[in-house]
């Protein structure tokens, strides 16, 4: 028993520190000998892209008009920018407020019944006008030159998708918006380093662009953030990172609002797996599929590797698995206290591990809801407060 019980807890052990440092570390020494991917510009302002900008919305009249006063004042071409509002079925006022950009130029496509936001694209993208769709969410605030950022890399035709980068704002001292943000670090370093190979693996779909003739109509039951990217880089394109594009949206008011979120992203992704995996097979697109085990079936599956060191730890002899399991049940128990702390520096500084435990707790909820079969095509809008200095906000400012 103790000899199965070590090979848990090293099984586990050596997993995770495959998944968070071998990994990237794997991905820094494959860019060093294939030579780190640069991207192209576009020489002048004439050589700009049409770009469609595709808003997804379903009941988002508590931030729609802000979102629309930032797309229309971004600093891109007005004569190359169309902007959609595809609202999925939306029973508030958000209809009402998109047409009240008509004469701005924005345009509302309005699908009575909720389907579901993929299902709403899948209709939306073929009447697109522009070179490039540039997917976004009614609560991610753009900075005012975030668009012609994430466009100068189609001036290299290789390139079919760019993603630019989300920041989590911290406006009340959140836990759980201030632990997804040191959380996301190390996301944003794995996407930089898949950027160097131009095989970026998924985007965010706060601000994300591709090729309008590479867009395909997607299941409803996946993330297109995550779909869309994966099959463009397995056809052969490059998918890269563009950090100086930023999207600045306001987090989870509470725990309840964030692990519904984050369950049900990883259900999609889940699903998404699935779905991308026959094209990666198909074209022969091996490092993706590598990073895509690595990066992304590795971590829904980070549970999983945690209860195997618990209980290897737990069931081995030992000192050593001893202390091992007593600080794993300091930790665990942490947790929940960290929500108890008043606020201050205590409480910021265990955000992160307040957050990995969520995130945790969000995987094994989003398993059960694929296997258990839920519906995740459909989502319900959560209240999201959003102070309007999210749009002037720097990088840097928006960390604070």
């Amino acid at each position: 028993m103790e000899t199965f019980a070590a090979i848990l807890f090293w099984v586990g052990t050596l997993t995770l520190a495959y998944q968070y440092v071998g990994y990237p570390l794997l991905l820094a020494g494959i860019a060093l000998v294939r030579g780190r991917r640069t991207a192209a510009s576009y020489a002048s302002e004439a050589e700009l892209p049409r770009v469609s900008l595709v808003i997804s919305a379903y009941n988002e009249e508590e931030v729609l008009d802000r979102k629309l006063e930032n797309a229309v004042e971004l600093d891109y071409p007005r004569d190359r920018l169309e902007v959609i509002v595809a609202s999925d079925g939306s029973t508030d006022r958000t209809n009402e407020i998109a047409q009240s950009y008509a004469d701005r130029g924005v345009v509302l496509h309005d699908y009575p019944v909720n389907r579901g936001k993929n299902l709403c694209l899948n209709d939306t993208l073929p009447r697109a006008r522009g070179d490039v769709i540039v997917f976004t969410d009614a609560n991610g605030m753009y900075q005012q030159d975030a668009l012609r950022k994430l466009v100068q890399p189609f001036a290299d035709p290789k390139v079919g998708s760019v993603c630019g980068e989300l920041v989590y704002r911290n406006f009340n001292e959140n836990p759980i918006a201030e632990g997804y943000n040191r959380y996301w670090e190390l996301d944003q370093l794995q996407k930089r380093l898949e950027s160097g190979l131009g095989r970026l693996l998924g985007a965010n779909g706060s601000i994300f662009g591709i090729r309008t003739g590479l867009c395909r109509p997607i299941p409803n039951d996946v993330c297109n953030d995550m779909v869309q990217p994966i099959w463009v880089g397995a056809a052969g394109h490059d998918c890269l990172y563009e950090p100086g594009a930023l999207s600045i949206e306001a987090g989870s008011r509470n725990l309840g609002d964030e692990l519904r979120r984050r369950s049900r992203i990883i259900g999609r992704g889940i699903r998404g797996i699935a779905a991308v995996w026959p094209d990666i097979v198909r074209e022969r697109a091996w490092l993706l599929g590598w990073e895509l085990l690595s990066r992304k079936g590795l971590r829904y599956l980070t549970p999983v590797w945690f209860l195997m060191i618990f209980a290897g730890a737990a069931l081995a002899g030992g000192l050593f698995y001893r202390l091992v399991f007593a600080g794993q049940l300091l930790v665990y128990a942490a947790i929940p206290m960290a929500f108890l702390l008043p606020e201050g520096s205590l409480k910021r500084r265990l955000s992160p591990a307040v957050y990995f435990g969520i995130a945790n707790l969000a995987a094994g909820m989003g398993w059960w809801k694929v296997l258990t079969g839920s519906e995740l095509g459909r989502w319900q809008t959560a209240e999201r407060p959003f102070e309007t200095g999210a749009v002037a906000a720097t990088s840097k400012g928006a960390r604070e």
